[in-house]
C-alpha cells in the first residue's frame, strides 16, 4: 500500500472519532447556553453593580465559555485557528467588520476579542441554547431601530463591534464582491471611528451555510483571522458632508475590498 492510499486508509478509519468529536463540541456549546440560563442569569440578577457592569461581566463569561469551545475543537484536531496582527484585536472600542466562511468564526472572533458587542439575529432569542447568553451579555438584536444608538454608547465605553457586514455566511463560490449592509459604515461614520477589516480564511470550508455539520473535510478547517489596516472614515469626509448615503456606500465599497481583494 502507498503513501496516497494509507492516507485514503487512515481518513476513513478516523472519520467515526472526528465526528463522535464534532457531536461532543456542540453538545459542549449547547449546554453552556442552559448553564448559563439556569445558574449563570439568575446570579448576575442578584449580584451587586450598575447594569452596564453586570453586562461587562456577562461577556467575560461568554468570552470564557467560547474559548472553552475553542480549545475543545483545537485539542480535538477539528479546527486549527491562527491570528495575524493580534495586537489589531486588543484595541478598545474597534470596529471590526469581518467576512463570513463558517459557523464558528463569531465564536473564535468574540474569543479572541477582549470586550465586545455584536448584532445577532433576532430569531435566537427565542432559541433556548441562546437566548440567555444573548440577554445577558447585551447583545443586539438586529429588528431594534435604537442599534446605531446602542452601538455609538458602547463603542464609547471602550467596547468593541465584532460585525459581518454581509449579513449572512459567505458563499463557497464568489466571481463578485458580495452584497454588503451600510450599518457598519453608518456606525463608523456617526461615530467618527475607523474600521478594521478582518479577513477570515477557511480552508478547507466547513460549517457553511448549505452544508450541515457531520459532512466534515477530509482534513481539518484552518481558520485565520488577519487584522487589516484601519480604514479611517476621514477619508471620506468630503462626500459625507455633501450626501450620509454616499459616504455610507464608499466606505462599504472600501470594506469590501479590503476583505475580497481577489475579486
Amino acid at each position: 500500500m502507498n503513501a496516497v492510499s494509507m492516507h485514503a486508509f487512515r481518513r476513513r478509519a478516523l472519520l467515526p472519532f472526528r465526528l463522535a468529536f464534532t457531536a461532543f463540541a456542540f453538545a459542549l456549546f449547547g449546554l453552556g447556553g442552559i448553564v448559563f440560563g439556569f445558574f449563570l442569569t439568575p446570579w448576575l440578577k442578584m449580584a451587586g453593580g450598575t447594569p452596564e457592569e453586570k453586562k461587562s461581566l456577562a461577556r467575560r463569561v461568554v468570552k470564557r465559555w467560547f474559548g472553552l469551545f475553542v480549545s475543545v475543537v483545537t485539542s480535538l484536531g477539528l479546527v486549527r485557528i491562527e491570528v495575524k496582527n493580534p495586537e489589531a484585536f486588543q484595541k478598545k472600542g474597534a470596529i471590526l467588520a469581518a467576512n463570513h466562511p463558517s459557523l464558528i468564526d463569531i465564536v473564535c472572533l468574540l474569543s479572541i476579542v477582549p470586550e465586545a458587542t455584536t448584532i445577532v439575529k433576532a430569531s435566537l432569542l427565542k432559541n433556548w441554547f441562546t437566548r440567555a447568553p444573548i440577554l445577558g451579555a447585551g447583545y443586539i438584536p438586529n429588528d431594534g431601530p435604537e442599534a446605531l444608538g446602542l452601538l455609538e454608547a458602547e463603542l464609547s465605553r471602550g467596547v468593541s463591534f465584532v460585525i459581518f457586514p454581509e449579513g449572512t455566511r459567505t458563499p463557497i463560490q464568489l466571481s463578485e464582491i458580495p452584497k454588503m449592509h451600510r450599518g457598519t459604515a453608518q456606525l463608523a461614520l456617526h461615530a467618527n471611528r475607523p474600521i478594521t477589516p478582518v479577513r477570515i480564511s477557511a480552508h478547507p470550508r466547513w460549517l457553511t451555510k448549505d452544508a450541515v455539520w457531520w459532512r466534515l473535510p477530509q482534513e481539518p478547517m484552518v481558520l485565520t483571522f488577519e487584522a487589516l489596516p484601519e480604514i479611517d472614515v476621514q477619508t471620506f469626509q468630503k462626500t459625507y458632508n455633501q450626501s450620509f448615503r454616499r459616504a455610507a456606500v464608499e466606505l462599504t465599497n472600501a470594506v469590501g475590498r479590503a476583505l475580497f481583494p481577489h475579486l
